[in-house]
């Protein structure tokens, strides 16, 4: 039996022009870097090219970012590959009897069933753009029937722990025939810190209410993809048990026995989890919120304390609101305790453009291919502007940040 063979690797061993090492690409040691590796030129233009289309697709179809950036990487050689180069194919996607769009012919490797390679040409597939290659690789993870129903399964957010267990399961279903499939991907992802760019997921518990009726979905994807699983009415009280918060904010929760929401589908006029009124809050459990913003943490006389930092992204435990020198906080990690969070670092402040403006990332690069939020629309920002590179910027998202001056 013939098996499909790692074709990013075939693809790369054609061009002499490829700045990255083929051999390595090559190789099937089993012995995964650990060390922290600092990020080349190369492998920044790639990850500045393709990392916030790997957000929006990771959201859209319920896929790690992270895995999709190591993949794309691995298969692609950093986008250097004659497929990606050519035809903006960046996962190996052949052009199978299923496939209607244009298509690119290249010399690609095989592997037989005793492991021997050889080689032969064949048609992949061609996109306009980088976009393309990852919505169809997104459909891909969740539509591919195969393994006793939907082949890729296990690599889900919603079913995969973490990024390196979905990678083991990708390699597991038999994405690729390279042995060190999965612990080459799990080294990517690790020397490059690609988990910065993955959802945050929180498994707290609290109860919520439903803000409006609807139907509840079978997938944390876009509703478009998913089978609709239950339906809700407004008011009824629901058991969060895990929430998705993705780049710009927004958040999907899974209904306990119910299926998956929106966030703002519960009471919540920022898709947090819902802050509830003062007696609500003085409970032992609390309310789940996740920090858009570094923040410091005050004391009831507004007071920086001496607690460490908290950073973007972590999920917090609230206990209702108060206000201090007047603006308000949330009182965090017990219903009695000395420490409250600026609010607005969890909740943020809705501003209107006065001009278009790009999306930046935590470094100040812009990110490619450029995408403009038009003048006059209204967007949430959060805390208080930071200074990146000398210049101001108000956070809009996890990683995502716009000038001051636009709005």
């Amino acid at each position: 039996m013939k098996r499909r063979f790692f074709t990013g690797i075939a693809t790369a061993a054609m061009l002499a022009s490829i700045a990255v090492p083929v051999a390595n690409n090559l190789s099937f040691s089993n012995n995964a870097q650990t060390k922290a590796v600092q990020a080349s030129t190369t492998t920044t233009a790639f990850l500045n090219a393709t990392a916030l289309q790997a957000e929006k697709s990771g959201k859209k179809y319920g896929v790690y970012p992270s895995l999709m950036l190591a993949q794309a990487a691995l298969e692609s050689a950093w986008g250097g590959s004659t497929l990606a180069t050519q035809a903006h194919n960046l996962f190996g996607m052949k052009a199978d009897s299923t496939w209607s769009g244009a298509s690119y012919t290249v010399r690609t490797a095989e592997q037989t069933k005793n492991g021997a390679v050889y080689y032969i040409y064949a048609p992949f597939r061609k996109y306009s753009s980088y976009t393309g290659s990852f919505d169809d690789y997104g459909r891909k993870m969740r539509n591919t029937i195969g393994n006793g129903g939907l082949r890729y399964r296990k690599t889900w957010i919603e079913n995969a722990s973490s990024p390196a267990v979905a990678a083991k399961a990708i390699k597991a279903a038999g994405y690729a025939t390279d042995v060190n499939y999965a612990s080459k991907l799990i080294s990517h992802i690790n020397n490059y810190n690609l988990t910065k760019y993955d959802p945050m997921i929180s498994t707290l518990t609290y109860k919520a209410k439903v803000a409006k009726s609807g139907a509840t979905y079978l997938y944390p994807t876009d509703h478009a993809l998913s089978p609709k699983k239950s339906y809700v009415n407004a008011g009824r009280s629901v058991t969060v048990s895990k929430t998705v918060t993705y780049y710009n904010g927004a958040k999907r929760m899974y209904l306990k026995g119910l299926g998956w929401v929106n966030g703002d589908a519960l009471t919540t006029g920022s898709s947090q989890a819902p802050a509830g009124n003062a007696a609500d809050a003085q409970t032992s459990a609390g309310q789940a919120k996740i920090l858009m913003h570094d923040s410091y943490v005050y004391d009831s006389n507004g007071q920086k304390t001496k607690d460490k930092r908290l950073k973007a992204g972590k999920t917090v435990v609230t206990y209702g609101t108060v206000t201090l020198n007047g603006a308000t906080y949330y009182r965090i990690n017990s219903a009695s305790a000395n420490q409250f969070v600026n609010a607005t670092n969890f909740d943020g402040t809705k501003r209107t453009l006065k001009k278009n403006a790009y999306l930046y990332n935590s470094t100040g690069k812009r990110y490619t291919p450029a995408k403009k939020w038009k003048k006059g629309t209204k967007h949430q920002t959060y805390g208080w502007q930071i200074k990146i590179k000398g210049k101001y910027y108000y956070v809009v998202g996890l990683n995502q940040y716009v000038r001051k001056g636009n709005f």
